[in-house]
């Protein structure tokens, strides 16, 4: 008899709002196995961001790291830094393509959890990958809209954290661990 899948959680947000660090925490505080992102695996492979026609392949790319994270991963949550919402965010953000927007959206069911990181913190440079806060503030409008318009339609449990990494770890294991009346089920 195989293990069972570890239940996730999904990270959006803009460049620079923490994701990557809140992955980290989550992965000590809840116990979790963390999926990093394939978008800047591909900056490094090619010393560059990807044209419009690489998007869908950065996006299956992720879903497959994930996919696979989650059939070896021995641990009860696993953590995807990012979602693939995010490569369609950036398709919207940079060449104004949702053609993504509906395959992010179906692969978000699988998470018990979407935590959209909120651009309160402040902007980093991050070796040329990082173009700046007017591109975080467009991701995180966009990210808005789709909560709004594709998600939470759907019933995608989305939270929205904000401040300090310890109000962030803080806020998503209230929201994760079950209580009296909350938790994933």
């Amino acid at each position: 008899m195989s293990d069972p899948e570890p239940r996730r959680i999904g990270l959006v947000g803009g460049e620079s709002t923490g994701k990557s660090t809140l992955a980290l925490d989550l992965a000590e505080a809840l116990d979790a196995c963390v999926v990093d992102e394939e978008l800047r695996d591909f900056v490094a492979r090619h010393g560059r961001t990807p044209h419009r026609d690489e998007q869908a392949g950065i996006l299956h790319a992720q879903v497959v790291r994930e996919e696979e994270a989650a059939q070896i991963c021995r641990r009860p949550v696993l953590v995807a830094d990012p979602a693939p919402l995010m490569t369609a965010v950036y398709s919207l953000v940079y060449f104004d393509d949702p053609s993504l927007v509906v395959a992010a959206a179906d692969h978000c069911e699988r998470y018990a959890l979407l935590v959209w990181c909120a651009d309160d913190l402040p902007w980093v440079p991050d070796d040329g990958q990082r173009d700046g806060l007017s591109h975080r503030s467009q991701a995180d409008a966009i990210i808005s809209r789709l909560v709004a318009e594709e998600l939470e339609p759907r019933g995608i449990r989305v939270l929205r954290v904000t401040g300090d990494r310890d109000s962030r770890v803080t806020a998503v294991r209230r929201a994760w661990l079950p209580g009296p009346s909350q938790g994933p089920t």
